[in-house]
């Protein structure tokens, strides 16, 4: 086993408020550069950036965890990891009835974009994406654990968008993987001792939406391999594997 820097929260220019710039050679390349082992990519609501980012990685040797960023009706941002694409285009296709029939404003919340793996623009996406859909947080968790995947409530550090902002707490049998922190706000001592009270690991991601946004790693995982199980053994201290962060 090995320690492996991993961010789990990355997202690319199909997020109405990313950067262009957040295109597969930019962002994998940077990655590499920083010495990040495998990214996580987590548009909003959607994952059809994945599989180009997947094939981009393969050519650079950036390990891809293809996965999304779900926005549940209460607002609530939850991390969804799946092992394979097959996995996530299922989730996608769940998630996409599960959001309201509205189009984007890209002159509000910006440009939509699906990119190949060589940066080329191949459609852009008219769905609203940055909106909740009509999944309970319960519920959500539920779909993506019967899928094999992992969920981790995102930056419950922060107010706008976080499980912890919403509620002030985890709700006891909601059963996720983990929870995540940012890289930039200062630690909330109470809210620390609560999470690890509760059971809980955490990660610590860059939650990037522009290229230099990408954070030199935060966050590694002591494990045999890089793959979904792998890590919900680390997010458990279990059978030696461990999450470690740098604060």
């Amino acid at each position: 086993m090995r320690e492996w820097a991993l961010d789990l929260h990355i997202h690319t220019l199909l997020s109405p408020c990313a950067d262009d710039s957040m295109i597969p050679s930019v962002v994998l390349e940077y990655a590499k550069e920083l010495g990040i082992d495998a990214l996580a990519i987590t548009d909003h609501n959607t994952s059809e950036n994945v599989a180009s980012f997947m094939e981009k990685g393969k050519e650079l040797g950036v390990k891809i965890i293809p996965g999304m960023e779900l926005q549940t009706q209460e607002d609530v941002h939850i991390i969804c990891l799946f092992d394979t694409l097959r996995q996530t285009n299922l989730w996608q296709e769940i998630v996409y009835k599960k959001l309201p029939p509205l189009k984007n404003s890209k002159e509000y919340f910006g440009e939509q974009w699906i990119v190949n793996k060589d940066d080329e623009l191949v459609r852009e996406l008219d769905k609203l994406l940055l909106v909740g859909t009509s999944f309970t947080i319960e519920d959500a968790v539920e779909a993506v654990h019967e899928l094999k995947g992992i969920c981790i409530a995102a930056h419950v550090d922060k107010q706008a968008f976080s499980l912890w902002g919403h509620l002030g707490y985890i709700p006891p049998g909601l059963f996720l993987d983990g929870v995540e922190f940012t890289p930039f706000l200062p630690r909330n001592v109470k809210q620390l001792e609560q999470i690890k009270n509760e059971g809980y690991n955490y990660i610590v991601s860059s939650d990037a939406h522009h290229w230099d946004g990408i954070q030199a790693p935060q966050c590694y995982g002591y494990m045999e391999e890089i793959n979904i199980e792998e890590i919900k053994k680390a997010l458990r201290n279990e059978e030696g594997r461990y999450i470690r962060t740098l604060r």
